[in-house]
């Protein structure tokens, strides 16, 4: 083996190590902590490349963890066949739960999933602002039916 071959082998296997950590961990970890470690945290396509989601861990705390495309940690809460429906998890939010963040620099845009609701200190961006959740257990957008958000200031403030 070269010193190239051998230091690339390591380097994988660090990284499996951490993805495996990381899965083992997640049922303890917020949502905020699983965006922090998200360099750990697979791809959506490239996991579903390695496995079908029928041979993944299913569940609300324990589910496998992964990132959809769109950059959303999400939890398995239901297997199903990910070769006959390949669509990312925004698509089939019944078998996904999304996590949020409550730290405002890791928001992404506001989405409404009845099976993901926001509670108090999630974040999302919306309307070219980041908003900081007031209330627990909901899922309308900033502004709408009376559901208490902060306006944090405008993605660019926030984001620096």
């Amino acid at each position: 083996m070269t010193n190239k071959e051998i230091v690339l082998t390591a380097m994988f296997e660090f990284g499996r190590q951490s993805a495996q950590n990381l899965q083992a961990a997640a049922a303890d970890m917020t949502g905020t902590e699983l965006y922090a470690a998200e360099g750990s945290i697979p791809d959506f396509q490239a996991a579903k490349a390695a496995k079908n989601m029928l041979q993944r861990k299913a569940g609300e705390k324990d589910g496998f963890v992964c990132r959809s495309s769109a950059g959303r940690v999400v939890r398995l809460i239901q297997v199903y066949d990910s070769d006959t429906y390949p669509e990312e998890p925004e698509n089939l939010p019944a078998q996904w739960r999304f996590v949020w963040s409550t730290d405002p620099k890791k928001a992404l845009p506001f989405i409404e999933l009845t099976t993901s609701p926001y509670a108090t200190g999630d974040c999302c961006t919306y309307d070219g602002h980041v908003w900081r959740s007031g209330q627990d257990t909901h899922t309308w957008a900033p502004g709408s039916v009376g559901v208490k958000w902060d306006d944090l200031g405008t993605i660019e403030e926030v984001m620096g």
